[in-house]
């Protein structure tokens, strides 16, 4: 015996709608029809509801409530902050409902006779056939079957592929929660993807990409209109692409879902085949299919079945399976053959689809596309999102090497440095190497250093931030050299490492900011902070009361020299020249050398030589 669980998820917005369906489901349970309700909302959703908690709860409903995520997904710049809200909701409910049950979502406001329309197939021996029934009878067993049974929706379009109306739908619980995704990567699309299209794609952009490649290549949004216009001027020629991916969208929903109809059987008029490709992009057919600014609706699961089952040529003789309880019979097919050719490829693509036919836009398709974005009867509006080139053949022939010039050195240095990287396992060790042993100048240093500070070479962070420090770099370099070192002292930091070349580089990027009077960030903060309780411990704050005054600063630093001997105090006097590049801190300095760290001095000598401390 089949069990069906009501889910009802949303912020309860209108008492009065949420009191409409909440009766007629506790009718529903009470007449058998339905064995269980959940309602799943928010943390306090009801606290300011007065009794309707307990109402809800002296007649049974089970109540799950979420923590909001609005702090989470606040910044999110994508599309899909409405999906994810509503599927934590789903998720709640789902987790509540037996794992075999036939669920039926729907919502609290607005959801009533799409309920109703669900509620009335449960009436069926069979409302949710198994796909692979479908498949069977459709004669589309050779493309993925990614539903066990089909979940019944409304409001198919054409436009808006796999946008359904998310009031409500019913499904096999299995099935529901393949609806539901938490993977971040495609939480973060940028497309036009609204949350009642994301419930319904996720399950197919694996398996069928030539949906993801529509998504990524064509931007549907002009083409609602557009193609409205176009085909009822008489347009029916369309791009190749456009017939493989119909066919690909039509299989998938033929197999997949169940298309309810919301308007009265009464307000449908009578479909008269032949239904061409073009007439799938306009209103008509009795109003089986309606345009409006959302494009076209399939407003019954009977326009698609009647467009698929049409014969392509006279001979075609075909006949539909039932299920097993049915009488069998031969089911009379309109004789009526289509006219239009882009119809017929539709129609034949559908008979022949396959795993092969779901790949992704291929360059052919993509050069026809561009053709059909320059003409202006097929749509104005600029809607192929892709404007990319496509591959060819590349010549043989090398023509120029892709070397950029070394700055500060002659041409044959740069062609024995060049062959050096060519040789060597790690170029940019080579350029550091080079660098450390030449007095390249200031304005072409970031040429040899920034690769090595790119793998946190420690002079090299050193050098560049003097040079950043000292405004001898440009704009991009600038950028690049406060994201390096704020990126490899925050990883040191974390992991409590710190010594000369890491304390001074921070200081550089801290002087830096204090000095072109921008605020700071709470991340270098810590990390100057950090320093301090290393070789200057309780020093932070009196640090910070003076960064401004320069005499008070060599003061200060003065007198935390004289109280420091040995290895303690050389780590003053590098924090004090770093902060305050005076010149006796570094007759200081200069005297500890020993020549045993010869990338550490240079550091020290290069930045004396050229002022940048």
């Amino acid at each position: 015996m089949r069990t069906v669980w009501a889910m009802v998820c949303g912020t309860i917005r209108d008492q009065v709608d949420f009191s409409l369906v909440m009766d007629y489901l506790l009718r529903s349970r009470e007449q058998g029809i339905i064995q269980g309700i959940v309602l799943s909302t928010w943390d306090h959703e009801l606290d300011e509801l007065g009794s309707l908690k307990e109402r809800l709860e002296e007649n049974g409903v089970a109540i799950v409530t979420s923590p909001t995520n609005d702090e989470m997904v606040a910044d999110m710049r994508a599309n899909s902050v409405n999906y994810w809200r509503q599927a934590k909701q789903m998720q709640a409910a789902l987790d509540l409902i037996p794992t075999d049950a036939i669920v039926l979502k729907t919502r609290t406001d607005r959801a009533l006779p799409a309920t109703k329309r669900l509620v009335a197939m449960l009436d069926e021996p069979d409302p949710l056939p198994l796909v692979s029934e479908k498949a069977a009878s459709l004669n589309l067993e050779k493309i993925p079957q990614v539903f066990d049974h089909q979940i019944a929706i409304f409001k198919a379009r054409t436009g808006r592929i796999l946008q359904f109306t998310d009031f409500a739908f019913m499904g096999y619980s299995k099935d529901i929660r393949k609806l539901t995704n938490f993977d971040i990567a495609d939480l973060t699309f940028t497309r036009s993807i609204v949350a009642n299209i994301q419930f319904f794609i996720y399950p197919f952009i694996r398996d069928y990409p030539i949906i993801r490649d529509y998504y990524r290549v064509v931007n549907f949004y002009p083409l609602l209109k557009d193609l409205a216009k176009y085909t009822e001027n008489g347009g029916t020629v369309f791009p190749k692409f456009f017939e493989r991916f119909y066919a690909a969208y039509f299989g998938l929903l033929a197999l997949h879902f169940r298309i309810g109809s919301l308007p009265d059987k009464d307000k449908l008029g009578k479909i008269t085949p032949p239904i061409e490709f073009s007439d799938l992009f306009h209103s008509g057919q009795g109003k089986h299919l309606v345009h409006d600014l959302l494009g076209v609706t399939l407003n019954s699961q009977e326009i698609l079945d009647t467009f698929m089952a049409q014969p392509v040529h006279p001979e075609d003789n075909q006949s539909t399976r039932q299920h097993w309880w049915q009488k069998k019979q031969t089911l009379p097919v309109d004789r009526t053959v289509v006219k239009q050719e882009a119809t017929k490829q539709v129609l034949t693509n559908i008979q022949n689809l396959s795993v092969e036919m779901l790949d992704r836009v291929t360059n052919e398709e993509l050069l026809e596309l561009k053709a059909f974005a320059d003409n202006q009867d097929f749509s104005p509006n600029r809607w192929l999102r892709v404007q990319r080139p496509i591959f060819a053949e590349q010549p043989i022939a090398y023509k120029s090497s892709m070397r950029y010039p070394m700055p500060g050195i002659s041409e044959a240095e740069q062609e024995k440095l060049w062959h050096e990287c060519e040789e060597s396992d790690g170029a940019n060790q080579v350029l550091y190497r080079y660098w450390l042993h030449h007095m390249i100048e200031p304005k072409d240093s970031p040429a040899y250093l920034m690769s090595t500070a790119r793998t946190d070479n420690r002079f090299s962070i050193l050098t560049v931030s003097r040079l950043l420090r000292r405004g001898l770099v440009n704009e991009e370099t600038k950028s690049e050299i406060l994201r390096i070192n704020n990126f490899f002292a925050s990883f040191h930091v974390r992991h409590h490492r710190m010594n000369a070349e890491i304390a001074s580089y921070v200081l550089a990027r801290y002087m830096y900011l204090v000095e072109s009077e921008q605020k700071i960030p709470a991340m270098a903060d810590e990390q100057a902070n950090y320093v301090f309780r290393r070789f200057l411990p309780g020093k932070y704050g009196a640090f910070k009361d003076v960064v401004k005054e320069p005499e008070k600063l060599v003061s200060f630093f003065d007198q935390a020299v004289s109280e420091r001997q040995g290895s303690a105090q050389q780590r003053v006097l590098e924090m004090a020249l770093e902060v305050t590049h005076n010149e006796k801190y570094w007759t200081q300095l200069e005297k500890k050398f020993n020549g045993r760290y010869e990338g550490y001095e240079y550091a020290y000598r290069y930045g004396i030589k050229w002022g940048l401390i």
